[in-house]
Order: structure tokens, then sequence, then C-alpha cells
């Protein structure tokens, strides 16, 4: 094989995949501000939005650090 297609291909498979608990960031992180426009939008009093906004943010990181012990054998 030329040495082109031989670089791409150890290219693919060096490449990593995506663990769990950065998943759960992602998907955390993207509710979080959906849950907050609709908040805002909704016209909730801000202290309400901000004890709501800081369980689901606490809730969250306590979840992905879970994930990221049960990945690590921790």
């Amino acid at each position: 094989m030329p040495k082109k297609i031989v670089h791409i291909m150890k290219g693919v498979a060096m490449r990593r995949r995506f663990q769990a608990w950065q998943w759960l960031i992602l998907i955390f992180a993207c509710f979080w501000v959906l849950f907050a426009i609709v908040m805002i939008v909704g016209q909730f009093p801000f202290f309400i939005i901000s004890i709501a906004l800081t369980t689901i943010g606490a809730l969250s990181a306590l979840v992905v650090a879970l994930a990221w012990a049960f990945q690590n054998n921790v």
C-alpha cells in the first residue's frame, strides 16, 4: 500500500472514542442551557431560576463524577 493510505489508516485506528462521562458533560450542558431558556421565557422569578439551575448543575456534576470514577475504576 502507498504510504499515504497507510498513514490515513493509522490515523483512523488511533482516533480516540469519547468516554461516557464526556458525553454526559455535553448532554447536561445542553439540557442546562435549554432549561434556563425555558425558565427565563416562562418568566419565573430570578430566585427560583437560580435555585433550579444550581440544583440541576450540582446533580449533573455528581452524575458526571460518578461516571468518571466508574470508568477509571476509582
